[in-house]
């Protein structure tokens, strides 16, 4: 079972880098403070920077602190002497707040109970901790969640204390579980098997807790001196997830026998064990703890061990001493499993080679962890659920077998997000092959130009298959539709009845956007067919009613954009952010919807800036609700401004409605598209000649708008 250990608060903190540029500019006084010298000071860029400023002027506003944005200037907080002392003073109690959340409080109670075996007053967390007694019980609710897990639970007396009831075993589980939960794997097994020069294999930031007090670095270095003795002596493997977990558990195992503290095993559990092949393995690893601490290792002991081994599957698959008919089985399960989450799901998971072995590999030691009661934690459980609820209940649905075959109650929802992950990542893998445009690249031999665009193609876009390079000369349609072939990326004009680009063989931003608006409309008609398409009484006709529908959009969309076609010249813009201003307000008709496009063109831009150095413009583009229509216009700059990538001329603005249909976007992207077509609409803009890019504008909707027309009249579709 896995507990929330995350924040559930709804209060705001700052994060570290937050406070930082608080503190920097409250340190002045009043006085502004350029973004540039902050982000020079803390070695971040301007544009991190600015990002952050959102959330701190919400939590300077909450506390009733004066915040000013000076655009072109700088950042200052007016207020006087004693109130930037207290601000300095809330600032410490939020860093104080970012190393001790919630999770870590609660990381820390658990260490706490877990070795000390008397009962701890409350009042030891109120104080330490500064909470209130309703937060402890929250913490102390879910902690006894997750500890019930292990057959333990916790016991509140009043006038006594808190503290834990359960059996030896119960503790070693839940401390060594515990342990792995908060610690980072990956960071532990690079020091312990990565720099040699390391004097200590463990950081020190591990001690802090109770939890890892019982990691002693020498016991570590030590049992690991083991594990790699009998992975050579034994021809043995141990994976990285199990050898993680054998360091804790053996290392704690020491640490309590040292103490005086044994384990009790059922008698029949422990004959058990002494079948399984990892029982001789034990027995050396205990005999070399024994001989190294001069300690007596009870056969209680050596099962203990033998648990996690068992758990961690040392023994390569072609090794493994097991009966073929174990082995059979582990997959048949799989294979069972597969079968119903197929069905569930109706994605071909038996095809999947890769899965079903990697399934099959996990499901071997998840099969082992079940029946011996070790538990793991996952911590994308919620991740996995979200994204992918039908995979996820239609994995838990077909555990069932599981259940059956060992005879237990439940699987918890941590194993079952492990098998859910093979699940989803096979998933993942279909849908990103299903989506791809399947590419026949084309020049005149099919030989240079061709492998040459070919190769900056396969760097650049992810969304495509190149399936034939090939000469234009022996290129034939019926050809590449029997080849699955979407679209042919040619290097030379090509006049053939299928769908095809031409740019340049090392392609350009303006071939690039050509390139991506081809994919994109294909991709989009692509999943039109795949749509069910609905019968009725118009089904014999050429036309529908959505069909009349779609296109009279289109042609409100074509007429409001060019009603509203607009280019503006501008003087005195200095920086980016005042080139975007003027844009969010072209077409605003109210404070609010400038508003809402300035911060719609920003979400934009922070995703990835839109300058085009090759034309030497801004594509500024977006959805928002500050627009009812399509809008195009252009910003002029008289004095061109000079940035990192380039020289800015001006700033091309499309804007299209939140509207769920696609009519608004079509019609956009067919003015994106003049712009590097026609060389004459650029240089219109950039002349300030409205009307001649009014012109060539209506020219190339009018003609989108009559194919439109054209291709219902003979296929039926659009």
């Amino acid at each position: 079972m896995s507990v929330d250990f995350s924040d559930s608060s709804a209060s705001r903190h700052l994060t570290s880098r937050q406070c930082t540029i608080v503190q920097i500019v409250a340190k002045m006084a009043g006085k502004p403070v350029p973004v540039g010298a902050i982000s020079e000071k803390m070695g971040i860029s301007s544009r991190t920077v600015l990002r952050e400023l959102p959330a701190i002027e919400q939590w300077l506003d909450e506390n009733d602190f004066t915040f000013i944005r000076k655009p072109g200037v700088g950042l200052a907080i007016v207020e006087t002497p004693d109130t930037l002392k207290l601000l300095e003073e809330l600032l410490d109690a939020e860093q104080v707040q970012t190393t001790c959340t919630q999770r870590e409080r609660r990381r820390r109670i658990l260490g706490e109970l877990l070795f000390v075996r008397e009962p701890v007053k409350s009042y030891v967390f109120l104080s330490r901790f500064h909470i209130s007694e309703g937060t402890l019980t929250k913490d102390l609710d879910a902690l006894d969640q997750w500890l019930s897990t292990y057959q333990l639970r916790i016991l509140r007396r009043p006038g006594v204390g808190i503290l834990l009831e359960g059996t030896e075993t119960a503790y070693r589980q839940a401390i060594a579980n515990a342990a792995l939960e908060f610690m980072d794997e990956g960071e532990i097994l690079k020091m312990l098997r990565g720099n040699e020069s390391q004097q200590s294999p463990l950081d020190s930031k591990f001690f802090e807790n109770r939890l890892f007090s019982f990691i002693d670095p020498q016991i570590v270095a030590f049992v690991e001196q083991i594990l790699s003795e009998t992975e050579e002596k034994l021809n043995i493997k141990y994976t990285d997830s199990g050898y993680m977990a054998l360091i804790v558990h053996l290392s704690l195992a020491i640490r309590r026998l040292r103490s005086g503290e044994k384990i009790e095993m059922d008698p029949h559990e422990l004959n058990n064990l002494k079948e399984l092949p990892e029982y001789p393995v034990a027995e050396q690893i205990a005999g070399q703890i024994g001989r190294k601490f001069r300690l007596t290792i009870p056969p209680e002991e050596v099962g203990f061990i033998t648990m996690h081994l068992s758990s961690a599957r040392i023994w390569p698959q072609t090794r493994r001493a097991r009966s073929q008919l174990q082995s059979i089985n582990t997959r048949q399960v799989v294979m069972a499993i597969v079968e119903q989450v197929e069905q569930e799901i109706g994605l071909p998971f038996h095809t999947s080679g890769r899965m079903i072995e990697e399934l099959t590999s996990h499901m071997d030691s998840m099969i082992s962890r079940l029946s011996m009661n070790i538990h793991l934690d996952n911590a994308q459980g919620d991740t996995i659920r979200q994204n992918y609820p039908d995979i996820y209940h239609a994995v838990e649905k077909a555990c069932g077998l599981l259940r059956e075959l060992l005879y237990i109650e439940d699987i918890s929802s941590s194993e079952i997000t492990f098998v859910a992950m093979h699940f989803a990542a096979a998933a993942e893998a279909f849908l990103a092959e299903q989506k791809k445009i399947a590419v026949a690249v084309v020049c005149p031999s099919g030989m240079g130009a061709s492998r040459m665009l070919a190769a900056n193609l396969m760097r650049s876009l992810h969304n495509i298959e190149i399936r034939q390079i090939m000469s234009a000369f022996s290129i034939r349609p019926e050809m590449l539709r029997e080849n699955g072939i979407d679209l042919v990326i040619s290097t030379v004009p090509l006049e053939i009845e299928f769908p095809s680009v031409c740019v340049s063989p090392i392609p350009q931003a303006q071939d690039m956007l050509i390139i991506t608006h081809a994919v994109e409309t294909i991709s989009a008609k692509r999943e039109r067919q795949l749509q069910p398409e609905e019968k009725n009484a118009s089904s014999d006709l050429n036309i529908t009613w959505k069909d009349i529908r779609s296109l009279t959009r289109t042609g409100e969309e074509i007429s409001q954009l060019l009603d509203h076609f607009l280019i503006r010249n501008l003087s005195g813009v200095a920086k980016v952010e005042h080139l975007l201003g003027h844009a969010a307000g072209l077409f605003a008709d109210s404070i609010l919807s400038r508003q809402m496009i300035g911060q719609d063109l920003a979400k934009r831009e922070a995703v990835k800036h839109t300058f085009i150095p090759e034309l030497g413009i801004y594509l500024l583009h977006c959805r928002t609700a500050g627009v009812r229509h399509c809008r195009f216009g252009y910003l002029k700059l008289e004095h061109p401004l000079f940035i990192p990538e380039g020289t800015v001329a001006g700033a091309v603005l499309l804007l299209a409605p939140q509207s769920d249909g696609e009519e608004c976007v079509e019609v956009i992207s067919r003015i994106s598209m003049l712009l590097v077509e026609d060389k004459r609409f650029l240089q219109a803009l950039q002349r300030a000649d409205t009307a001649l890019g009014r012109g060539l504008a209506e020219h190339s909707l009018v003609k989108y708008y009559q194919t439109l027309i054209n291709k219902r009249k003979g296929d039926g579709k659009l």
